[in-house]
Parts: C-alpha cells; structure tokens; sequence
C-alpha cells in the first residue's frame, strides 16, 4: 500500500510536456538529418541562416533571460528587449517568469535540496531530468519586479501560442529564403534546437563540475573556458555565482564573453544603460579570501613541520591585503564624491593616498603570489 502511494507521488511529480517535446524532437533529429543528408547537401546559405539563428538565440538566453531579466545586471530600450524576447521565446526554454524564477531560486539555494536544477544530484540531473518534474509553483516574491511589466506578462501568457509561431515562421522563412523545406525542418529547426539547448544546459550541469574555482571554493559553480565559448561567455560560472549582479561573466581582457561585449555595445549606442559591474579591488580582496582557505587546506593535509609558521604568515598577509584594499575602495569612493574645485586639497589628498595603497596592494600581491606558489607546491613529509 505505501509503495503504492509512493508510485502515485512520484507519477504526480512527473512533467509530461517536455517529456515529450524533448524526447520527440531528439529522436527525429536522431532519424531525419542522416537520412536528409545521405539525400542532400546542405546548401551554405542554409548553414548560414541556421548559424545566425542559433547565435540570435543563444544570445537572448545570456544577454536576455538571464544577465537582463535574472540578474538586472543593465537596463534597455524597448526594441532590444523585444528582438531579445522574440530569439528567447524561439529558444523554447520557457518564458521569462518560468526561467527567471528558477534561475532565482537557483542561486540562493546552490547546492541544497531547493535548487531546481538539484546539481548534487550529478551530470545527467541537472543537465536534463529536473526538467522531467514538475516544477514548483512559482512563488511571486522571487519576481516581483518582472511581474510588473506588461510585455513580460503577454510572453508568459501566451508562451505556447508564441513559441509555435516563432519556430513555424522562422523554419518557413528560412525554407523560402534557400528553397529548401525540408533542410529548413531538419537543421534550421530540429538541430537548431539542439544546439542551443544542450549548451545552454550545460551550464546547469558542467559549469558546476568541470573547472576551476578561483573567486570562491564554497559553491559547486566553476570557471571553463570551453563551456565560455559554447555558451558566449556564462562558462566564467564561478566569478558569477560570486559576483551574480555583474554584467560580465569574464572580467579579464582575455576571457572570451561576447555577451558582455554586446551589452557594452549597445550602452555606446544609446540603447543600454545602468550597467553594473564589481569593484576591481573587491575582486581582488575575494581572490584573496579564496586563496587563503586553499592554501589552509591544503597545509592542513600536508601536516609540514612549518605549518604553523606559514599559517599564520598565510593569516597575517591575507588580513593585511584586505585591509589595505578595503581602505583604498574607502579612499576611492570619498575621492570621486569630491568637487575638485571646491575641495582642492582634501581631492589631492585622496588621489596620493589612493596611489600610495594601490602600490602597497601591488607589492603585497606580488608576495601573496610567490607565497601561494610556495605553498602548493609543497609536498607531505616522509
């Protein structure tokens, strides 16, 4: 009898309408492109048209979905919010409300049982099974602010309604456009959606397993450069989870994220605005933080003979570092507050105090550097 129930429970969890619609589309995708290639060749216009798609559309999810809506990381004009929200909604990753609410709830639960995408419960789960639930009810507190917007109202209204006719116009447009209705289906549709499905999903699943964790070892999420450039930059997840109100997820010149490119593109145009980013020096107080409980753990398990000594060196460095960079954020801040006109002094003042910090802040790091190399390095005594 309880097993019974137990059955009945589970069946009730049991989300049949992207069972079904991921399923099925995977298994003709699976059937219809050898077949429709063992017949044809795609032509470079369909391959082009099926690109752009696939980068419009992976686009409205990262600079849309998730750093506009989720995140409130910058504000725009009303037509990038609705070419954003046409390639959103012809992503079928459900509207704005649904995407926005689990994605909420996902980061103040990381790594708990409430976590939608359920992340401890491995690859295969948080990729694509926490999908096949119901999920919960959405609860308003978590987006009052989107509630309140009319246009994101109609999305979530007529979200099926408006997916059908998005991939139905756009499959049709790119069949008129190469001549070619059956290749529009097969790869302008089906492995369109598979693309920007699957890596949109690994940043549920792999950016929380494969990795490195430099901003901060105490969540699951990580930083890969691979998943950054299959996701046009979300793969930096761990600076993310650590700093989620930034616009950029690579803060670093050489870290590929075109999303952040594209949202400081349109601020230059007059179509985005109010973008925030993290304090440089609150950066790297984090990346010291970081550090700090790596190299303590890791003496921690080497159990040296100088262990002590280097720990409280490790302690009284990492102290003063975040106090030297608190006091320079405070200096800063008092700095550009000022009228240099009417407070001459006191702005010069700032400005070579500000300086002399940064210069100690630089010489500190440069030790912190060699010390953590020193460190890890180290090996248990025999």
């Amino acid at each position: 009898m309880a097993n019974q129930e137990v059955m009945q429970a589970d069946k009730k969890e049991i989300s049949w309408v992207p069972i079904v619609f991921i399923v099925t589309y995977h298994l003709a995708l699976l059937v219809a492109l050898p077949l429709y290639l063992m017949s044809y060749t795609p032509s470079w216009l369909m391959i082009g048209c099926t690109f752009l798609l696939i980068i419009c559309s992976g686009f409205s999810i990262t600079a849309g979905y998730h750093r506009l809506y989720s995140h409130r990381t910058y504000v725009t004009k009303k037509p990038i919010e609705w070419v954003l929200l046409f390639f959103g909604t012809l992503s079928t990753q459900g509207s704005v409300f649904r995407w926005c609410y689990d994605h909420r709830v996902h980061h103040q639960h990381l790594d708990s049982a409430r976590d939608p995408y359920e992340t401890p419960k491995g690859f295969w789960h948080s990729h694509l099974l926490w999908m096949f639930k119901k999920g919960a009810p959405i609860e308003d507190k978590y987006i009052k602010d989107l509630k309140q917007r009319k246009l994101l109202e109609f999305q979530d209204k007529y979200y099926g309604q408006l997916v059908l006719l998005t991939n139905v116009t756009t499959t049709l447009l790119v069949a008129w456009i190469t001549g070619d209705l059956i290749g529009a289906f097969v790869i302008s549709f089906l492995l369109r959606l598979f693309i920007n499905h699957h890596t949109t999903w690994f940043i549920n699943s792999l950016a929380h397993m494969w990795g490195a964790k430099p901003y901060s070892t105490e969540h699951s999420a990580v930083n890969n450069f691979i998943l950054a450039f299959l996701t046009y930059g979300e793969g930096y997840h761990n600076f993310h989870h650590t700093f989620a109100s930034d616009y950029r997820n690579g803060v670093r010149w050489y870290q590929f994220d075109p999303t952040k490119y594209l949202i400081w593109g349109l601020s230059k145009m007059g179509l985005a605005s109010g973008l925030k980013r993290t304090d440089g020096l609150m950066i790297k107080k984090r990346l010291v933080q970081a550090d700090r409980k790596l190299l303590m753990e890791h003496l921690s398990e080497i159990r040296d003979t100088n262990s002590q000594v280097l720990e409280e060196y490790i302690e009284q460095l990492s102290e003063k570092l975040s106090a030297t960079i608190t006091s320079a954020k405070t200096t800063l801040e008092r700095y550009r507050s000022l009228d240099r006109k009417q407070n001459h002094i006191e702005f010069e003042e700032l400005k070579t105090k500000f300086n002399e910090l940064r210069s100690e802040i630089s010489r500190d790091l440069k030790t912190w550097r060699r010390l953590c190399n020193f460190v890890l390095k180290m090996q248990p005594a025999v």
